[in-house]
């Protein structure tokens, strides 16, 4: 018994120092929260997401909680953007690769079907009238708009109030938001996912209970990111 309780805790005590984010702290020195999400392969639409969380940039990273999550159906691609340095063999993100994207991103709004009370992120309630545009050729390109407002300079878009319950909670991931350059990729998320075993066409899903607590967890004055990478060693996890 004596033994086993032994390989338990040093086990936990490995997983922790595995689930570090320290070597990404020259990445991160003005986020408080990390969604910290690493996939099995780049290939592998199965992985987890670790919450972190901490004070201010001189204090310790703290594990919040984690959980079980999918991601795009053809694994990960790279962001062409970011600064961090990728595995030579992932291929870059692009739009239709249903792949989702690997680097660091800011959060956009909350979003739901449903009013959401004592949030601490901005938030907005979709409708059948919100959509995300998806079509390359459109000056609309990776944009949240209402159909009733916008110019008709699309042919392809995502509903944000879909028939499922998919986008009922999600969280928008500002995944090339900043200077946007169309085939890149679009309409990337948070959301609920459809089961363990089915991947998303970029986004990274979860059950609606964790989503749920992930939404109320965030903290729009911590300035919390997505960290999403390719795991680099088998303990790692």
């Amino acid at each position: 018994m004596k033994i086993i309780i032994t390989i338990f805790f040093s086990f936990i005590m490995l997983l922790s120092e595995a689930q570090s984010i320290k070597q990404y702290n020259n990445f991160l020195q003005h986020n408080n929260q990390v969604l910290f999400v690493k996939t099995y392969t780049d290939s592998s639409i199965h992985g987890n997401m670790f919450l972190y969380e901490r004070k201010n940039k001189h204090k310790h990273w703290r594990l919040a909680d984690s959980f079980n999550i999918v991601v795009g159906n053809n694994g990960l691609g790279k962001d062409e953007t970011s600064l961090i340095s990728f595995n030579k063999t992932i291929q870059t993100k692009h739009e239709g690769d249903g792949k989702s994207p690997s680097g660091i991103f800011s959060l956009g709004p909350v979003f739901s079907y449903h009013e959401l009370k004592n949030l601490h992120m901005p938030f907005v309630q979709v409708d059948t009238n919100f959509y995300c545009v998806d079509d390359v050729n459109s000056l609309y390109y990776n944009t949240l708009i209402k159909a009733d407002t916008a110019k008709h300079n699309y042919k392809s878009f995502e509903y944000m109030h879909r028939k499922d319950s998919l986008y009922e909670y999600g969280i928008w991931v500002k995944y090339n938001s900043t200077d946007i350059k169309a085939g890149n990729g679009s309409c990337i998320f948070i959301h609920v996912w459809r089961n363990e075993n089915s991947g998303t066409s970029g986004c990274t899903a979860m059950t609606k209970e964790n989503i749920l607590k992930l939404i109320y967890w965030l903290n729009q004055k911590k300035n919390p990111v997505m960290l999403q990478v390719v795991q680099t060693k088998k303990a790692d996890f």
